[in-house]
């Protein structure tokens, strides 16, 4: 039995499929990292509207103050090192809608804000946080 694990083991490791830290997003390039945060968003605050029944202007106004100006501050870094072009063609297609789930979840919410923690502490926007 341990023989065929280290086979099956030996044989994963040959063929790329791999589960080492470090082979996620976090080896992604910035701008897909970027799309993929603002798909996050996108889908986050849309079910927040739709399956949330919260208003469009309330979820605009709480993301603004929650993520508002962390994600200024990686835009302006990103548009620095990449160019503006670059990051509006990066978010130019949108994810298709995700369905409403049966019980309420912030799991859009948290992968973006993964994503943008990722991008702050690569573009060396990270701030101490009390």
């Amino acid at each position: 039995m341990k023989r065929i694990a280290l086979l099956l083991a030996l044989a994963a490791g040959a063929t790329g499929c791999t589960t080492t830290p470090g082979t996620g997003w976090s080896r992604a390039p910035d701008l897909s990292v970027y799309a993929a945060m603002d798909d996050f968003a996108e889908i986050a605050r849309e079910q927040a509207v739709l399956c949330g029944g919260f208003s469009p202007g309330v979820v605009a106004s709480h993301w603004e103050e929650d993520f508002g100006a962390r994600e200024t501050g990686v835009r302006a870094a990103l548009v620095s090192k990449h160019g503006v072009e670059a990051l509006d063609t990066a978010i130019e297609t949108r994810a298709p809608r995700v369905a409403c789930e049966s019980v309420p979840t912030l799991r859009w919410r948290h992968r973006y804000e993964r994503l943008l923690r990722l991008l702050e502490a690569r573009l060396g926007l990270v701030q101490e946080r009390s």
